[in-house]
């Protein structure tokens, strides 16, 4: 039988391998963070500098000149939000009625039809989603980030799955004795229930909206319009680009993220587990 002693070593292993493996990835962040305070010569140095320099402020005041740095946080804030309100929204509600009303007629092809189309790549679509945007006059707007993401195939799943898990059937029965209507049962009962599985969906829709590239680079011709990811291109010159700018407004861009999952940790991690332990 292992000893105390064999346990104790075997954990301390597995703490200093846990640890150099979250050095690994945080290194890539602790080194954009201190390319953001060098010059363009210091960056291409070799060795590359370990350090923070002293160009931080020279660096800031050539990425607000290059584009209104405010305004495209602002619209990130805006899309990400508003897609992530919405997708918490519909997602929950399409959930709820896949994990109440199994025996509905025609359960089984509508919920087996909305998860092939997660198999779907979505360039696969592009051509024909853009040709369709376009006829609704939604380009260079906001329209064609916020209203495709209202509802995912994943974001249904992954709600279906926790109301599945969290809610037992004979809530639901004890809600319809007590005369609850079906949209009653849904905000009074699920939504208080489901909070950690809103708060992971939640991060992980706000975490993709707001890193998403492709889509706005379709979409937005006005600069004003451009959210944080398109509007750092501005930065990228035909034969040089502003290494340390663009590191400093990829720091500046991700610090949001980091205090939404930082505020959300505790409702993240409990969605991510929820049904691991009966």
């Amino acid at each position: 039988m292992p000893t105390l002693s064999s346990n104790r070593t075997l954990r301390l292993f597995i703490t200093i391998c846990i640890a150099l493996l979250a050095l690994v990835f945080i290194f890539p962040f602790y080194w954009m963070i201190v390319l953001a305070t060098h010059t363009q010569a210091e960056a291409y140095q070799f060795p590359p500098p370990a350090l923070p320099g002293t160009a931080l402020i020279d660096n800031f005041t050539r990425l607000i000149n290059a584009f209104s740095l405010g305004r495209a946080l602002a619209n990130s804030f805006f899309v990400a939000g508003a897609s992530t309100l919405l997708t918490l929204f519909f997602c929950s509600l399409a959930g709820y009625a896949f994990a109440r009303f199994r025996q509905a007629p025609g359960y089984n092809w509508l919920f087996n039809g909305m998860l092939a189309t997660i198999m779907i790549p979505p360039t696969v679509g592009l051509i024909p989603w853009f040709v369709e945007i376009k006829t609704f006059h939604w380009l260079n707007t906001y329209w064609p980030l916020i209203v495709p993401s209202m509802a995912s195939a994943f974001g249904i799943f992954w709600m279906r799955q926790y109301i599945g898990q969290t809610i037992p059937d004979e809530l639901y029965d004890a809600t319809r004795v007590d005369g609850c209507s079906s949209w009653g049962t849904y905000v009074r009962v699920v939504l208080p229930l489901i909070v950690p599985g809103l708060a992971a969906l939640g991060i992980l829709t706000f975490l993709a909206v707001w890193n998403n590239f492709l889509i706005p680079l379709i979409i937005l011709n006005d600069k004003n319009l451009f959210t944080m990811p398109l509007a750092l291109t501005s930065l990228y010159g035909l034969y040089a680009n502003d290494t340390p700018a663009v590191m400093l407004g990829t720091t500046i861009s991700v610090l949001p993220i980091i205090v939404a999952f930082l505020l959300g940790t505790r409702y993240f991690l409990a969605g991510l587990t929820s049904g691991a332990v009966k």
